[in-house]
């Protein structure tokens, strides 16, 4: 066992191209509440990226509001940071779902089926209809791409059932 360990998770950091563009996706579209915005110039952010002359301008997010599945998502917390690079600019890459490195980010949502339409209408890639698996209840999930192609969940649980995503024994669980 660790004799120091992690205590939260207290950001998401999403690389993006345009950063206004990102934020129209994420808090337009997808809803979630604007919290500040940053621009980062050389200094510390260049020793911590070990990367001379960084220049970066970033808008921090949240959920807007509520409970879902077993997370409390508002008050402070867990932030969702768009990061447009100035210099040096980002190269851009699209990863397979199943690719390493490739990761998502999962946001619980009201209602998958609506939101499914209403990024539709927004003319959003979505990787496949809603799907719904059922076990200790029902839940629906769907996967998209932001507009530069970062894979976002979303999903929905049905009230009184378990989450898919609560913690169980791993086999890496003896580290």
């Amino acid at each position: 066992m660790a004799r120091v360990a992690v205590v939260n998770l207290d950001h998401v950091a999403v690389m993006v191209k345009d950063l206004d563009r990102s934020l129209a996706f994420y808090h337009d579209l997808l809803g979630l509440e604007f919290v500040t915005s940053e621009e980062h110039n050389d200094g510390p952010i260049s020793t911590m990226t070990a990367m001379p002359g960084v220049r970066m301008r970033e808008y921090r997010l949240r959920p807007a509001r509520g409970v879902h599945g077993h997370t409390r998502v508002d008050g402070p917390g867990l932030t969702v940071d768009l990061i447009q690079w100035i210099a040096p600019e980002s190269p851009q890459a699209r990863y397979p779902i199943n690719h390493v490195p490739s990761s998502h980010i999962c946001f619980g949502v009201e209602s998958v089926p609506e939101m499914y339409q209403v990024l539709l209408d927004a003319g959003v890639e979505v990787v496949s209809p809603p799907v719904t698996f059922d076990g200790e209840g029902e839940w629906h999930v769907l996967f998209l791409y932001d507009p530069d192609g970062n894979l976002i969940e979303l999903n929905e649980i049905g009230t009184g059932t378990q989450h898919a995503h609560e913690p169980k024994t791993h086999p890496w669980s003896r580290y």
